[in-house]
């Protein structure tokens, strides 16, 4: 799927189109999400809410398994989220979620659930948030 269709496909869901989230990167089980700055999306404080940070998170998680050849076919369903907020932005963030070749193995081998872990970066490369999302396969 080219960026132009992911983008088109995350516009077409009010609530990401309204948080403003763009597809950066992709490739098979790959992905980056940008979170852009915007006073709408801000805690008291001038910095992302974590809302927003926990949110493009966990859309990267799904977005990367959708992209991914083998797992695409499957249906996956987002079971929990564990999350950890490191600093506060004031500037975009972007959020990296890679599928590894062992989460598909574990799913090819009939695993119920894999865990996948996402990074949420500022513009300088630091770390705002990490999160471990969990998704079940049918």
């Amino acid at each position: 799927m080219s960026l132009a269709q992911l983008n088109a496909a995350l516009n077409a869901v009010p609530f990401l189109n309204t948080l403003g989230i763009r597809v950066e990167e992709s490739r098979p089980g790959h992905v980056v999400l940008r979170l852009p700055h915007s006073p709408a999306i801000c805690n008291h404080a001038g910095a992302i809410h974590t809302g927003a940070v926990f949110t493009v998170g966990e859309l990267a998680g799904a977005v990367a398994l959708a992209t991914h050849p083998e797992l695409a076919r499957r249906k996956h369903l987002q079971k929990s989220t564990k999350v950890k907020y490191y600093l506060p932005s004031t500037k975009d963030v972007t959020a990296h979620a890679t599928v590894t070749p062992e989460m598909v193995e574990a799913v090819a081998q009939g695993a119920a659930a894999i865990e996948l872990p996402i990074k949420v970066l500022d513009g300088h490369g630091q770390d705002v948030a990490e999160l471990a999302s969990r998704f079940a396969f049918k």
